[in-house]
């Protein structure tokens, strides 16, 4: 694995973590959102600009992703 994807993988990971904990979601039901909505590709996508601002900021712009899509956490 390069830095990068490790990067990648590490973002994908506390983002999926913090949401499931903010939106008092389960595992399976975090899981089944990321999954419908593909925000760990969007992570990746945007590794780039992500992850010069924090990790905070990477999960605000998931959930503005979400509203913008009717879905409310």
């Amino acid at each position: 694995m390069s830095e990068r994807q490790i990067g990648i993988a590490d973002m994908q990971c506390w983002v999926f973590r913090h949401a499931q904990k903010k939106w008092k979601l389960s595992p399976s039901a975090c899981a089944e959102l990321f999954r419908r909505y593909d925000l760990l590709g969007y992570i990746s996508e945007c590794y780039d600009l992500l992850h010069v601002s924090s990790y905070e900021c990477a999960l605000e712009d998931l959930e503005d992703i979400l509203r913008r899509k009717g879905v409310a956490v």
